[in-house]
């Protein structure tokens, strides 16, 4: 009785976990697409990233302190990172770019590698250079 019992429980305790955290990220995103609204920001890709995860004991009992890292632009010609942090459902802290970090330059041309890649004009419109991102929980 109890092989059948456990693996079901197991897994049942799995999904509600799978769920319980895409929610906790739902809020993230609605809580940093609200930070980026009231700052005049954009929120690129319209995600967050877990960067940090932590326990905090200090006040009481013990609560998950989660830290979210995300992606905005001033203009769509820029990308800075931002980021949120949160107890539960409360933001207890925020770090956003200044304004003078955002750059209205336009994109690096492409260069050529050993000759293979043709030289290609700049991209008009709202075109966002890709860099590498730091490495997150995810």
């Amino acid at each position: 009785m109890l092989e059948v019992w456990l693996p079901l429980l197991s897994c049942m305790a799995v999904a509600a976990t799978w769920y319980h955290v895409l929610r906790l990220r739902e809020r993230a995103i609605l809580h940093a697409r609200r930070l980026c609204e009231r700052h005049g920001l954009q929120l690129l890709d319209d995600s967050v990233a877990l960067h940090r995860l932590r326990v905090n004991w200090r006040r009481g009992p013990w609560h998950a302190v989660r830290e979210y890292r995300f992606d905005t632009s001033l203009g769509g010609h820029d990308r800075q990172t931002a980021s949120i942090t949160l107890v539960g459902d409360r933001i207890v802290g925020a770090s956003l770019p200044r304004r003078d970090e955002f750059t209205d330059a336009p994109a690096p041309a492409i260069r050529v590698v050993h000759g293979m890649l043709p030289a290609q004009p700049e991209a008009s419109g709202n075109v966002v250079p890709i860099t590498r991102a730091r490495r997150t929980l995810h």
